[in-house]
């Protein structure tokens, strides 16, 4: 799965709706939407359909637009799955850039992660990439 990675200034209202009409004027659909501010940059985070013209989209309109391969799991929703999952790359010497827990039901979770060597990765998860 992919993922469009923006990275923006800071504290400028507004970012949100302009990607989201950039998007829009394309005919493309946000399928899921993240937006954190660090007060130094704004990041957005976000999955589209389609994807390719999403991201040309953003690119073409002057957004700092990233692509990134995702991993989506599935694993029990219970105290220490995150540490079972991410004691994995120890070893290997993998680092994870980003997870996020996207939803939690029924006794699973469902977790989105990026790391520095998803192909490594993708093998020691293979049990529960969904």
């Amino acid at each position: 799965m992919k993922e469009i990675t923006i990275i923006t200034a800071p504290d400028r209202p507004g970012t949100v709706a302009d990607v989201a009409e950039r998007l829009a004027a394309c005919g493309v659909n946000i399928q899921e939407m993240e937006v954190i501010d660090d007060h130094a940059h704004g990041v957005i985070r976000l999955q589209a359909e389609p994807y390719d013209d999403a991201l040309r989209a953003l690119s073409e309109g002057g957004f700092n637009a990233l692509s990134e391969e995702v991993m989506v799991i599935r694993i029990k929703d219970e105290p220490g799955a995150i540490a079972r999952v991410s004691a994995r790359f120890r070893e290997p010497q993998i680092n994870i850039n980003a997870l996020r827990i996207m939803r939690r039901d029924g006794g699973w979770a469902t977790v989105i992660l990026s790391t520095s060597d998803n192909v490594r990765a993708r093998e020691l998860l293979k049990d529960c990439v969904i």
